[in-house]
């Protein structure tokens, strides 16, 4: 039986969202495969957490945790749970790979582009991807007094999710109590037109398949952490549907997915405005890695993981001779 390894946790204000999302896959996923899983605590230090129950983590029972040996657990591959900062930025990535382990999910490149709100945004919209106006502003910018001019807007930290931080400001007053909240969360922003009437989509896919299109159904101007992640969650959403445009969406998903290099399961993040079809996010470890939108969740996966453990890593000729050479000088 394949040994899969779920890594998750991490110092990031996505902590919690990480670990519901490392126990709402090994709960899909031990059936069919050997999961373990690793967790990384809010100092940065690594545990085997196998004995852990998620109530063992929301009432901070910690006594069940024990020192990571990834070298007993032989696994043949890690798969990524880490929202946010420190994990979903391509840390998660590079921890598989240090310990030279398959590693199921985008790599550095991809992830550290996706998670940077404005770079994200450059770097598809000079590609030709629809993308709607961003504007970059720091803490600097806000002690110097440099005005915004949209109204009205919504603020976002630059690297956070699409749930936390986020601030809409309608008439000028509100500009200094929203920069003040968003400040808390980071140093960089991010500042886009706030459109009342919006339809938000969201798509995941692999290497070669689609999810079904999910239209959600906000009850809140902004679609929050509670929404998302309570139990009341599949409330929160309409019925998933087959829209007459969803090969549009997939088409563009598609172009996303192969810009950015992404491998494993992503999902984007779509507006429609006027009919028009703008990418909003790209989530390269979106929560549970959005096995709800799947007919067929476990399918996907494992058509992923087969691509994962069976791609050939890159190697440099004579890397083991210029370190020997380097570790005798």
């Amino acid at each position: 039986m394949i040994r899969l390894g779920i890594l998750f946790g991490g110092r990031s204000y996505e902590h919690e969202i990480s670990i519901i999302s490392a126990f709402q896959l090994k709960k899909k996923l031990e059936r069919f495969y050997e999961i373990h899983l690793l967790y990384c605590s809010l100092q940065g230090e690594f545990y085997n957490a196998d004995q852990m129950k998620l109530n063992d983590f929301k009432f901070g029972n910690t006594k069940k945790l024990r020192k990571l040996k990834l070298n007993k657990m032989k696994l043949n591959a890690i798969v990524g749970a880490m929202h946010g900062e420190n994990g979903e930025d391509g840390l998660a990535c590079n921890f598989a790979k240090i310990h030279q382990i398959k590693y199921l999910g985008c790599d550095t490149f991809a992830s550290a582009v996706s998670i940077d709100k404005y770079r994200s945004y450059l770097y598809l919209k000079n590609n030709g991807i629809k993308m709607i106006k961003t504007i970059y502003y720091t803490y600097e910018d806000y002690l110097e007094g440099k005005k915004v001019k949209i109204l009205p807007a919504i603020l976002k930290p630059l690297s956070l999710g699409s749930s936390i931080g986020i601030q809409i400001v309608k008439t000028e007053e509100e500009w200094d109590k929203a920069f003040s909240k968003c400040f808390e969360y980071a140093h960089e922003l991010i500042i886009q037109p706030f459109y009342e009437s919006i339809e938000e989509f969201n798509l995941a896919l692999n290497e070669n398949e689609y999810s079904n299109l999910e239209r959600i159904c906000k009850k809140d101007e902004i679609f929050t952490f509670d929404n998302k992640y309570s139990d009341s969650f599949k409330v929160m959403h309409q019925a998933l549907i087959e829209d007459q445009r969803y090969l549009d969406f997939c088409k563009i998903a598609r172009k996303v997915y192969q810009l950015i290099q992404a491998s494993g399961i992503i999902r984007i993040d779509f507006f429609m405005i006027d009919g028009v079809i703008y990418v909003n996010e790209i989530n390269t470890t979106p929560g549970a890695l959005s096995m709800y939108l799947f007919p067929d969740f476990h399918k996907v996966f494992t058509s992923s993981l087969n691509l994962c453990l069976t791609k050939e890593e890159k190697t440099y000729p004579n890397s083991h001779f210029l370190l020997k050479n380097n570790i005798n000088k």
